[in-house]
């Protein structure tokens, strides 16, 4: 076997080739890692965000529920000390049968949404505390709503307007949002009239 050459000896990876694929490797997991970890954040934010519209919609529904007569109407000015008696009943959880009382706040409601932070003249605070989760194992299982709730005859004669009530709600909400508190100011509003309209 005068002609046959010998085997080449199996090259490994060099030091700088194995360098190189764990740094492409690393990207690679970082941005797949960073990718789950939005992706995370906002599914947490929608159940939330989902969670706080649905049961805003539900004390709007069951007040549009209420006999006309019934969906008492907010008294005209604040009364001082600032705690407004009349009040509409709605469920505690929707669908728990429990009852519950909504405060109405006094005068009309802000023609414009109110900043963060500030109060609206004659507003009344309607603090609920809902869990997301049970057992609420942390704070962020239970969502924190606040709610300001006008109920206002509307009437027209020019424009043949009788026995129709506004109901107004703007709530607020916190939310922990990528470890930092986020917080959410919105407005439910509706037309109720004595011809129910659900």
């Amino acid at each position: 076997m005068s002609g046959a050459r010998a085997p080449r000896p199996k090259r490994g990876f060099t030091l700088i080739e194995v360098l190189i694929a764990s740094l492409v490797m690393t990207i690679i997991m970082c941005g797949v890692l960073t990718t789950m970890i939005q992706s995370r954040r906002l599914t947490e934010g929608s159940i939330v965000q989902n969670s706080a519209n649905t049961i805003l919609q539900g004390y709007i529904e069951q007040i549009k529920a209420l006999d006309f007569n019934s969906a008492t109407l907010s008294p005209a000015t604040a009364p001082n000390p600032p705690v407004v008696g009349t009040s509409v009943y709605v469920a505690t959880e929707i669908g728990s049968g429990v009852s519950d009382k909504l405060y109405l706040s006094a005068g009309s409601p802000p023609s414009s949404m109110p900043a963060i932070g500030t109060t609206p003249s004659g507003a009344v605070d309607n603090a609920k505390s809902i869990p997301l989760k049970v057992p609420a194992v942390n704070p962020n299982d239970t969502l924190s709503l606040n709610i300001w709730l006008w109920i206002n005859a509307m009437s027209d004669p020019t424009n043949h307007i009788t026995d129709t009530k506004s109901v107004t709600m703007i709530y607020t909400y916190t939310f922990l949002d990528g470890g930092r508190s986020k917080t959410i100011r919105g407005s439910v509003r509706t037309i109720r009239s004595v011809v129910p309209t659900h």
